[in-house]
């Protein structure tokens, strides 16, 4: 459930951020609907990182492709042929221990619902990573960060059958607001570099 929220939260987000976009883009027209302070919204936006209008008009461009807004803040790597489920998972289980990231749990849905319908699911296992004095910098910075926590890889089966790697787009976290402090930016590129890492050896295979 904590995943589910975490995404609904983001999706939220998206939304929020690309309101406020979409304002300042069409201040003229919109003006016209009522008292709008397009100074105020502008501001905002221009305090923002460098990079988060570019974070949010690739979300926008990705909404407007699939119409759906899960897709818009999540990264993907398909398994490649001849690399099995157990592969993938034994792959990022021990590049993330190269990295020093702990793997700190697992959630295997699609057997918990087989064992509570006794019917077979599709494939779908989340996969739990974290560095636990990165993630205590980060909610020092921010509380609400934590819900972020631990970084999470879901590997699922699709429904013709071939398998794929999720996890969220952590791009709006580090450009998407403000710039972060120097140092807790670097601690979180390095924890996305690591991720990325994890999720490409994972659907490659290697270790």
């Amino acid at each position: 459930m904590n995943f589910i929220r975490n995404i609904l939260a983001i999706i939220g987000l998206v939304a929020i951020i690309g309101g406020a976009y979409a304002y300042t883009k069409f201040a003229p027209m919109m003006s016209l609907m009522g008292d709008i302070d397009i100074a105020a919204e502008k501001a905002a936006l221009d305090s923002f990182d460098p990079k988060a209008k570019d974070v949010y008009m690739n979300m926008w461009t990705k909404l407007k492709e699939s119409g759906n807004s899960a897709d818009a803040t999540v990264v993907k790597y398909s398994l490649a042929e001849g690399v099995s489920p157990e592969d993938a998972e034994e792959s990022m289980k021990s590049i993330a221990n190269k990295h020093n990231i702990k793997a700190v749990g697992e959630l295997p849905l699609s057997e918990q619902v087989k064992l509570e319908t006794g019917q077979d699911q599709r494939f779908l296992k989340i996969y739990q990573f974290c560095n636990p004095q990165t993630a205590m910098k980060m909610v020092d910075f921010s509380d609400a960060f934590s819900a972020y926590l631990p970084c999470r890889i879901a590997m699922i089966q699709d429904k013709e059958g071939k398998y794929h790697l999720y996890s969220l787009n952590m791009d709006m976290m580090i450009y998407g607001g403000k710039t972060l402090p120097p140092e807790l930016h670097a601690e979180a590129v390095k924890v996305q570099e690591i991720m990325t890492d994890i999720m490409r050896g994972g659907a490659e295979g290697d270790f």
